[in-house]
């Protein structure tokens, strides 16, 4: 294959820590395949970072490369002990059942301590996992007492958890691949190099398992497609142990023409980006809307509740419906059982934490309103958009398809579709959050350009802008027109 003069000095590296940060559809797996190719004689791990992932990269790499999750290796070490208590998720029924206990507050709080415990690097659960007084100076005696007793019992459950005689307490994935991350395993022993990817977006636990290792590493990755940070996310590509690794950078991109990179670096300015993402595939075309005779089309939402919102004005056009991730992970029965809660038909409704967390459905709408939660308001103006709401919903399942290629419509969250490409993308408007708004804190300014950037960047053909993206590239022009105003949005 001829390479790049980016991807070259890559290919050939022998650094025992390459770090490369490869700009949206800039060819960072092929280059991986390559550098893998080239090194044919080094027995290699590419760690991925989901099961798709690891079943493509299977049909890519060469013969010297072994393709797992860092689940899979948990699996085989600790997780085939547990396969007869195993589940995909701890409820809080489940807690609340194993405590004996109707304090949900209490429930709440020790389920989201034990996840944040499983998803860390550390080696005891502790204070820094509880997450509801982060932040707080100043704890009240009776914050104290809350504090120690969510963690007395977050710790017992755990306990339960990893106990193989007590088949009352399930174990989740995430909790054999702690106990897998807490053995510090050396993969020495079955490995000379480490391909770390998607090294933006590393689970802490998984981090601390390529981190403890001592054979070569090549972390792969993009900063500006971080967009799981409020996951616990952290960027191994800035880590202490990634600091003196052989840097190098991919900027071209041959998925998409100048057009599109034009509007990635507008984005990338404002996080400060010196360099430029290069458009170097077919011209795409960006315009305000989509053509309507197109065969397929993608909509790509900030939100889950985005996405039924426009797939309920989608249905009167009969489309083939794909929907990213499934059908089943856009919570469509949760917004039922809201309009069967506003509907006081409350002995329909399945999902019984609605009825628990709210009186009745005004006091849902006031909470919505006070607190102005995006995703609680949108819900409520679907339900009064639609009266057939339960009909609709039906409708748009019996559209559904599960191949791609039989669709005309594809719906996704932006989250969902980091990785993906598609010919004709259009963003839909419920990217609600002003990144350039001087009331919005750093960190959370990065992740909306971020997501956005993710967004524009899937776009091979045609890109349909939404009203934040057009907003963002005219205060671009201003500034570049106004030193005064770019000085401003600077600071």
């Amino acid at each position: 294959m001829q390479w790049t003069q980016e991807q070259q000095p890559i290919v050939d590296s022998k650094a025992e820590k390459l770090l490369v940060q490869a700009f949206a559809g800039t060819g960072k797996t092929t280059t991986l395949v390559g550098y893998a190719t080239h090194h044919a004689s080094v027995k290699m791990l590419y760690l991925c970072y989901n099961k798709p992932v690891e079943l493509a990269a299977k049909g890519r790499f060469p013969r010297n490369v072994v393709c797992k999750t860092a689940h899979g290796l948990a699996y085989a070490v600790y997780g085939s002990q547990y396969v007869a208590k195993q589940t995909n998720n701890l409820r809080l029924t489940d807690i609340a059942r194993a405590i004996n206990t109707q304090d949900w507050e209490l429930v709440r709080d020790v389920l989201s301590t034990l996840n944040n415990f499983m998803a860390s690097a550390d080696n005891e659960l502790g204070r820094g996992h509880f997450p509801r007084f982060q932040g707080q100076r100043m704890l009240t005696s009776a914050q104290e007492r809350f504090l120690d007793k969510a963690l007395a019992t977050a710790r017992a459950i755990w306990n339960r958890m990893i106990d193989l005689q007590d088949t009352g307490m399930s174990i989740t994935h995430d909790g054999y691949l702690k106990l897998y991350q807490l053995s510090k395993p050396d993969l020495s022993q079955r490995f000379e190099a480490i391909l770390l990817d998607e090294g933006q977006d590393v689970n802490p636990v998984i981090a601390d398992l390529v981190k403890i290792q001592r054979i070569r590493k090549v972390t792969v990755g993009d900063p500006h497609q971080q967009i799981y940070r409020f996951r616990g996310a952290e960027d191994a590509l800035n880590s202490d142990w990634m600091a003196d690794a052989d840097r190098h950078y991919l900027t071209q991109s041959f998925r998409f023409g100048p057009a599109v990179a034009h509007v990635a670096n507008i984005i990338l300015f404002y996080k400060g980006e010196t360099r430029k993402l290069q458009g170097l595939g077919p011209k795409t075309q960006v315009k305000r809307a989509l053509p309507e005779d197109l065969p397929h089309r993608t909509y790509i939402h900030r939100t889950v509740t985005g996405v039924i919102e426009n797939a309920l004005s989608l249905v009167a056009s009969n489309p083939k419906i794909f929907w990213v991730g499934g059908i089943d992970s856009y919570s469509l029965r949760d917004l039922e059982d809201l309009y069967l809660f506003s509907r006081n038909q409350n002995q329909a409704v399945q999902n019984r934490k609605l009825l628990r967390d709210y009186r009745d459905f005004s006091q849902y709408v006031e909470i919505a309103e006070v607190s102005q939660d995006t995703e609680m308001l949108r819900s409520i103006k679907i339900i009064a958009a639609y009266p057939d709401l339960p009909q609709r919903i039906q409708t748009l399942r019996s559209r559904s398809v599960d191949n791609e290629l039989d669709a005309t419509i594809t719906l996704t969250t932006g989250h969902k579709a980091k990785g993906l490409e598609w010919d004709f993308v259009s963003l839909y408007d419920d990217f609600s959050a002003d990144p350039l708004s001087p009331d919005i804190d750093q960190g959370r300014k990065d992740d909306e350009l971020n997501l956005l950037y993710v967004a524009v960047t899937r776009a091979m053909k045609i890109l349909a802008l939404n009203s934040m993206v057009l907003s963002i590239m005219q205060r671009y022009v201003d500034a570049r027109t106004s030193p005064a105003q770019h000085q401003k949005s600077q600071a």
